[in-house]
């Protein structure tokens, strides 16, 4: 098995099909043929089915597609940081960022990389919470900014702030944003919740309080923009921060209620794995990122209280 090998099975991954993964590597389909036969032979597994409508990963594609991201992506980090001096850097940093944080410090990352070491190509990829550890366990991305992740052994975590959660939506369905509301009230909302699967990382805090939310939410999503829209056109409402509705995502008359009795809560993390090796440029970013943090937070533009350590 080479590493031409498997780009070409993750060409042929990608673009479904032989033809198609022909086209992405600039070759003819029978070289794609060829090193695809020779990768299966050596893995012992067929890896797609061969269909009139494409190739399709089987269950050992699936499997093998993650070790072959996670090879790939630490072969290119290997080259770039063998280039990389401490002065200046190179390659691609690509962080999972909840929606809250691309907000919060997606712009400021942005530039204070573009001044500092321009030669990083830097990847944000937006999603909940759920999605980015998964990506992140997959290695499929160097860091995650994600929402209470799980307590894995693969896992490092840098605890970094935590927010009280409240309703946000419509007026007419939120009710009087000065007098707060309990959780039982807002259970009785028709409200959506954003998590990935059966199996994705909870909005709250507390495990009790997340396994009530479940039961009664009327619809969950994956997505935090299909969420926010849900919000702004007035079907329903959420649970949010007061940071969210200064980051410009909801309506003007999108309005927040607190919720007591109890508060709820949720608490951010840096995550990155351990059994990763830490390019310069991972490390720079990571870096980078923890400094803005503070700079938001002691600012007070992220309403929120600060676990980092100072």
């Amino acid at each position: 098995m080479d590493i031409r090998q498997i780009k070409i099975f993750k060409a042929v991954f990608d673009a479904g099909s032989i033809v198609g993964a022909a086209e992405l590597e600039r070759c003819a389909p029978s070289v794609i043929a060829h090193h695809l036969v020779n990768l299966e032979h050596r893995l012992g597994q067929t890896l797609f089915d061969r269909t009139s409508r494409g190739a399709l990963p089987t269950v050992a594609g699936q499997q093998f597609h993650t070790h072959a991201l996670a090879i790939l992506r630490a072969i290119d980090n290997a080259a770039s940081d063998m280039r990389d001096t401490q002065e200046t850097l190179s390659g691609r940093v690509t962080i999972g960022l909840a929606f809250s944080a691309v907000y919060g410090v997606g712009l400021q990352l942005i530039n204070s990389m573009a001044e500092r070491q321009p030669g990083v190509q830097l990847e944000l990829a937006e999603s909940v919470s759920g999605t980015s550890i998964d990506r992140l366990l997959a290695a499929d991305i160097d860091l995650a900014l994600a929402y209470n992740p799980p307590r894995d052994s693969r896992l490092q975590l840098t605890a970094v702030l935590e927010e009280d959660m409240i309703c946000l939506g419509k007026r007419d369905l939120v009710g009087d944003p000065a007098t707060p509301m309990t959780l039982a009230d807002f259970l009785t909302c028709k409200y959506v919740l954003t998590r990935k699967g059966a199996r994705g990382r909870p909005t709250a805090d507390d495990t009790d309080i997340q396994k009530r939310l479940e039961h009664t939410a009327s619809f969950f999503s994956e997505n935090v923009s299909a969420a926010v829209l849900f919000v702004n056109s007035g079907s329903g409402v959420m649970l949010g921060t007061r940071s969210n509705l200064l980051q410009g995502a909801f309506d003007g008359d999108v309005i927040g209620r607190e919720i007591t009795t109890p508060v709820i809560t949720r608490s951010l993390f840096l995550c990155v794995r351990r059994d990763t090796p830490t390019t310069k440029s991972m490390a720079f970013t990571r870096e980078l990122l923890i400094q803005l943090l503070k700079e938001e937070i002691s600012s007070g533009r992220w309403h929120c209280r600060s676990l980092l350590a100072e």
